[in-house]
């Protein structure tokens, strides 16, 4: 496959977490909360993975039963602020059949730019700003959890980032 059919997927809620995304991939179980996913035509795993962060805010919104029915996260792109992201290398297909998982809460595409290697980053997040909601706590644990251990983010930095983000 030519680079040019791959695209960075920039992850910033539970997905920083990889076992969390390789579910959504392969169509195994979510490993935080049990439930199993659909999985992807091409279940092939990630060629490469970085943290980076953008212009934005990171908020939790709706309710959501996979994560006892508290919010989940989105983002404000157009906010001012800083996103914590892991970015995935994964073919389009992929990148679309995960946004098709997600669901219709996530059907705004958010283009973040190129990566050196030249294939684009690109997100997706609400159509527009939903109404605060915070997560629960088994939710939270997992992003900052990710953001701590899988992102190199410190702990002290991770929980005011979180903060701010339920607060807004």
């Amino acid at each position: 496959m030519a680079e040019t059919d791959k695209v960075w997927y920039a992850c910033y809620g539970s997905n920083l977490n990889a076992d969390r995304f390789r579910a959504y991939i392969e169509g195994t179980v979510n490993p935080a909360n049990g439930i199993p996913e659909n999985g992807c035509t091409d279940r092939s795993l990630w060629t490469d993975t970085k943290v980076r962060s953008f212009r934005g805010q990171l908020y939790f919104a709706k309710s959501s039963g996979k994560w006892q029915r508290g919010g989940v996260a989105f983002i404000d792109p157009d906010a001012d602020g800083t996103i914590y992201m892991r970015l995935y290398l994964i073919t389009r297909e992929q990148f679309v059949e995960v946004q098709k998982q997600e669901g219709a809460w996530y059907s705004r595409r958010v283009d973040l730019g190129a990566a050196e290697d030249g294939n684009p980053i690109c997100t997706f997040t609400a159509p527009y700003r939903y109404p605060s909601n915070p997560p629960s706590k088994l939710y939270r644990d997992r992003i900052e959890s990710a953001l701590i251990r899988e992102c190199s983010i410190p702990a002290s930095t991770a929980k005011a980032y979180l903060d701010r983000a339920v607060n807004h």
